[in-house]
C-alpha cells in the first residue's frame, strides 16, 4: 500500500500513482520532503548546465538529459516521456515526440530568421513547451530552466520568474499561470509582458 502523502502543488501536474511509484526514496511521506529533495537535484542539474556547451542544445535528446539532471535521482522516469494524458496538455503521449521535433525546428526558424524579437522567441518558446508538456512532472521547472539556458546561449537577457517579490509568490505565480492560459488563446501580451520584468 502506498504511504506517501503528497498533496499536490497548486497549478502542478498532480502526481499520479504511476509516477510516485517511481520515486527512488521510499521513505518519503510528505510533499515537503519531496520539494526538498527536488531541489537539490535541481541545483546539481543547473551545475551540470552551466558547463554544456554543447551545439544540439535545441534538440528532443538535449532536453531530455537535461530533465534528467534536474530530477534523476529523486524519480527513476526522469528523462522519459511521458506515458499517459493529462488535463494540461491537449497533445497526447504518441505525439509528444513529433511535437517536440516540430518545435524544435521552429524554434531555429525563429532565431535563423530574425523576424521575432527575441521576447517574442521567448514567450512562444516558452508556452509551447509547457503544452506540449514532455514528462511525467517538473515540466513548469525544466521549461523555465531551458528557457533561460537558451536566452543565455544566445546572449539574450535572461527572464526573471520570481522579479516583482513586492507581490506574494503565490500572487505571481497566479499571474504567470493566467498569462500561460491568454496565450493558449493566441494571446502572448501578458506572458511577454511577464517575461520581460525585471527584479525590483
Amino acid at each position: 500500500m502506498d504511504t506517501h502523502n503528497f498533496i499536490d502543488r497548486d497549478g502542478s501536474t498532480p502526481l499520479d500513482h504511476d509516477q510516485i511509484i517511481g520515486i527512488r526514496f521510499a521513505h518519503l511521506t510528505t510533499m515537503g520532503e519531496l520539494d526538498e529533495l527536488e531541489d537539490l537535484n535541481i541545483q546539481k542539474g543547473l551545475e551540470w548546465l552551466n558547463r554544456q556547451k554543447a551545439e544540439n542544445y535545441l534538440s528532443m535528446e538535449f532536453l531530455c538529459r537535461l530533465h534528467e539532471k534536474l530530477f534523476g535521482d529523486v524519480w527513476k522516469w526522469a528523462g522519459k516521456f511521458r506515458t499517459v494524458e493529462v488535463n494540461i496538455s491537449k497533445h497526447r503521449p504518441y505525439d509528444v515526440g513529433p511535437q517536440l521535433k516540430n518545435f524544435f525546428e521552429d524554434v531555429k526558424l525563429w532565431i535563423e530568421g530574425g523576424k521575432m524579437s527575441w521576447d517574442e522567441i521567448s514567450a512562444e518558446m516558452h508556452h509551447r513547451l509547457v503544452s506540449i508538456h514532455p514528462f511525467p512532472n517538473g515540466n513548469g521547472r525544466t521549461t523555465r530552466i531551458y528557457t533561460e539556458y537558451v536566452q543565455k546561449r544566445n546572449h539574450q537577457r535572461v527572464t526573471s520568474w520570481k522579479a516583482s517579490l513586492a507581490l506574494d509568490p503565490q500572487e505571481r505565480r497566479k499571474i504567470y499561470i493566467k498569462a500561460l492560459q491568454q496565450a493558449d488563446k493566441g494571446n502572448f501580451e501578458p506572458l511577454i509582458e511577464f517575461m520581460k520584468e525585471k527584479k525590483t
